[in-house]
């Protein structure tokens, strides 16, 4: 039976959920307005910056896109203990467009007037790749709680395409030309590998104690 204090800790953990996706869903709506939506625009800097590597774009922009949009959903406990065949197919579309996207954006990276972040890229595809490979073969192998972990340290590498737009939408970020970009870059791969670990164990600390909380009650 569940005591008064678990329910307030589940109630606490699904509100925080709700209150990230929002912050995370008005962050891409941010991107949209101040960056995105002049690539629509033929005369625009971007496109014309984008315009003689197009192909290369959409075999990157798309399928990341995608998997963005995708790996919200696969953090749904609703959604997967209802739908769970809805769940594996929109976790099968995930991986491959990871398996697309990643590599594009290397050669995309290699092909931009931005040398400084060509190693930015590799590495961001790198941990992109690891990390969801890894979370395929623990559901693959029954490992589900694993498996759960390692999809909670792949999404963050796909956000960083979302953080670092934001971030340098800022306008000192912005004056800071090259430089700050490549600040914001570095910073937010940082984040992504080390913070879906930290709070991974803060999880597993807080489950522990729950117990011992119980017992004494």
């Amino acid at each position: 039976m569940a005591t008064p204090a678990t329910t307030g800790s589940r109630s606490r953990a699904f509100q925080a959920k709700y209150i990230i996706l929002l912050a995370f869903a008005a962050m891409i709506v941010i991107v949209w307005v101040t960056r995105d939506r002049f690539l629509l625009q033929p005369d625009s800097f971007l496109r014309q910056r984008y315009s003689p590597i197009a192909p290369l774009m959409f075999l990157h922009g798309i399928p990341g896109a995608v998997a963005l949009f995708l790996g919200i959903f696969q953090f749904s406990n609703r959604l997967r203990a209802r739908f769970l065949q809805v769940h594996r197919v929109m976790g099968r579309v995930y991986v491959g467009c990871v398996a697309i996207a990643a590599p594009a954006a290397v050669v995309v990276a290699t092909k931009l007037p931005v040398p400084t972040l060509t190693m930015a890229s590799v590495i961001q595809a790198t941990g992109w790749i690891l990390t969801t490979a890894t979370a395929l073969y623990c559901v693959r192998t029954g490992r589900i709680s694993q498996h759960r972990e390692w999809m909670i340290r792949s999404y963050p590498f796909a956000a960083v395409f979302v953080f670092v737009r934001v971030v340098i939408a800022i306008p000192a970020v912005a004056r800071a030309g090259v430089l700050g970009l490549a600040e914001v870059v570095w910073s937010c791969i940082a984040i992504a590998c080390f913070l879906p670990s930290f709070m991974i164990a803060w999880q597993h600390l807080a489950a522990s104690k729950r117990p011992a909380k119980a017992r004494a009650a």
